[in-house]
């Protein structure tokens, strides 16, 4: 399911006419970044599958947890994407809150798959219940689950503890929750769009290594602001913008890549940059 970076670049432009109005605000994205690959946590409630069609819409798949390390990068940002536990409960799963992520053994009871673009295939990662076994060394991060409790067959990373597990660990719960969700991008996406008319500024020079200009031409830039992440998703700086052109002073910055985030009212658009 993880294609290499190169192959998105080459194909993210067909991914932009496949948006869907989904999700309805983009305030309700949190971006990171971990090991070169691009992750969204989407704040509105889907079911399984409508969560896992909304990925593919915007060009990424239901999150795939592949290691311990993008497992704590992961949990590090849930914490971090001011979720209100209550609003993202499935009551199946011990009444506690969860995130969608990309796994489920919808077609083979006790068969979990990494699904998260739902279209019945993947690498397994788990056969049978609390008792069973890995699969091929791949990663999990079960509590003492899965148990499919009345037919739980989707796989949700919990955000507060439940009677069989902790935050963090991930639960079996019913396709039919509707739960915030988290999308994960193949590499770096050089460019994001998700506003419902065009939204466009001009990065320059790039690669650089001292000062970056940043022309936003006729954007709207009420409540507009400049967002710089790096590749583990740490926020190296904010400027609200008040006037359409503006420098960044990368200097200090360490050699490397580097996303340059632009949010107006309307909606975002990121950008590669690359310090030398």
């Amino acid at each position: 399911m993880k294609t290499n970076y190169l192959s998105l670049l080459l194909t993210f432009g067909l991914h932009l006419s496949m948006l869907a109005q989904c999700p309805t605000n983009t305030n309700n994205i949190y971006s990171f970044t971990y090991n070169g690959n691009s992750y969204e946590i989407v704040k509105e409630n889907l079911s399984w599958a409508a969560a896992a069609t909304c990925a593919v819409n915007r060009g990424g798949f239901l999150t795939e947890i592949n290691s311990q390390t993008e497992q704590d990068s992961i949990f590090f940002h849930v914490n971090n994407a001011s979720i209100i536990a209550n609003n993202t409960v499935a009551p199946d799963g011990g009444g506690a809150s969860y995130l969608w992520i990309g796994g489920n053994d919808i077609n083979t009871e006790g068969n979990w798959i990494w699904d998260g673009d739902n279209n019945s295939t993947g690498p397994q990662f788990w056969q049978g219940t609390s008792s069973g076994s890995p699969i091929g060394g791949l990663y999990n991060n079960w509590g003492n689950e899965p148990d499919d409790f009345n037919g739980q067959d989707a796989l949700a990373l919990a955000f507060t503890n439940w009677p069989f597990g902790v935050s963090g660990e991930w639960n079996d719960v019913d396709v039919s929750n509707t739960l915030y969700y988290i999308i994960e991008y193949t590499g770096l996406i050089t460019a994001i769009n998700d506003s419902p008319t065009n939204i466009s500024f001009t990065i320059y020079p790039n690669p650089s290594n001292n000062i970056i200009n940043i022309d936003l031409g006729t954007n709207d830039l009420n409540n507009a602001k400049i967002q710089v992440v790096d590749l583990l998703g740490n926020i190296i700086t904010t400027e609200q913008i008040n006037s359409s052109k503006t420098t960044l002073n990368i200097h200090k910055y360490s050699p490397g890549i580097y996303l340059v985030k632009f949010y107006n009212n309307i909606g975002r658009k990121i950008y590669k940059v690359i310090k030398e």
